[in-house]
């Protein structure tokens, strides 16, 4: 069986949710362990959809469904222990990234490499700078 593409780490901070040690990021959802307990967030389930949004989440339940879905932001500028990604849940989490060796290329970053696992699986988040 292949491996599932995806990065675990650990944030240097987050908002949103108790006590979060580990983050899992695949193409189409996010794992949290939230106090304990794994918290699964489906990406399709806090997409921006285009209007009519319910012919679009029928259309995603069959299968199909359009790229570059929205499911929040970004900021990359800061130093790598300050870049984050807010998504568009309820409660809105936040998920700021590790720090990174000195000289790290920014396409080794992992800020750099969530993004290219989420654009796997049709997601992306926009930036805030």
């Amino acid at each position: 069986m292949p491996e599932r593409p995806g990065l675990s780490f650990t944030p240097s901070r987050f908002e949103g949710l108790p006590e979060v040690t580990k983050v899992a990021v695949y193409p189409d959802h996010l794992e949290l362990l939230s106090a304990g307990a794994w918290i699964v967030i489906r990406f399709v389930d806090i997409a921006a959809w285009r209007r009519p949004a319910f012919l679009w989440r029928w259309l995603a339940r069959l299968g199909w469904r359009p790229h570059w879905l929205l499911v929040g932001q970004r900021n990359w500028f800061n130093a790598p222990a300050e870049r984050f990604f807010r998504f568009n849940t309820q409660p809105r989490i936040v998920i700021y990234m590790p720090d990174e060796p000195a000289g790290t290329n920014y396409a080794n970053t992992l800020f750099r490499r969530v993004q290219d696992i989420m654009l796997a699986g049709g997601f992306y988040t926009w930036d805030l700078g």
